[in-house]
């Protein structure tokens, strides 16, 4: 069964939602170069890329497991901890879900361990910091921006990039 098939019967097959599904098809065409041995689309081709034109079955390969942990390895070294978290974890999923098919026998992604996500250094600001803040000359406006930001714990760096 060629990949992009499997890959298409899974997300259909497996009840994935389908605000998931986007998601899920990216990271699996992602992780469909990668064992054919190809280099995966990065930045926003990854969005309207195909899966390779290999069958599922390559995944069966004897060798592929240590090339497979040598390739996402690098790709790790291209991409943050969560996104290479995410792919590996939906990776495994799918692979699971076509063992289950009875269309492959073999995980290669056994070996492959979780990156470790960057520690989290942003603090809260404690309470005295807090009170100076609503004690500033700002205007109303402002004032709730900040009560909103505090309120909901957003994260300025990510919200607003």
């Amino acid at each position: 069964m060629p990949m992009e098939q499997a890959l298409e019967r899974y997300l259909t097959g497996a009840g994935t939602a389908k605000s998931s599904a986007r998601i899920y098809r990216i990271s699996l065409t992602t992780w469909g170069w990668i064992v054919a041995g190809q280099p995966a689309q990065t930045g926003r081709a990854r969005r309207g890329a195909k899966p390779p034109a290999v069958p599922v079955s390559v995944i069966d390969a004897p060798a592929l497991p240590e090339v497979l942990a040598e390739l996402a390895a690098a790709r790790a070294d291209e991409m943050d901890a969560d996104t290479v978290n995410r792919e590996l974890s939906i990776a495994r999923k799918a692979i699971g879900w076509w063992q289950h098919q009875g269309w492959i026998e073999c995980d290669p992604t056994i070996g492959i361990e979780r990156r470790p996500a960057p520690p989290d250094r942003t603090k809260a600001l404690a309470q005295s910091q807090i009170a100076a803040q609503w004690r500033l000359d700002a205007s109303l406006r402002e004032k709730t921006f900040w009560k909103m930001l505090y309120e909901s714990a957003a994260e300025p760096t990510r919200c607003c990039a």
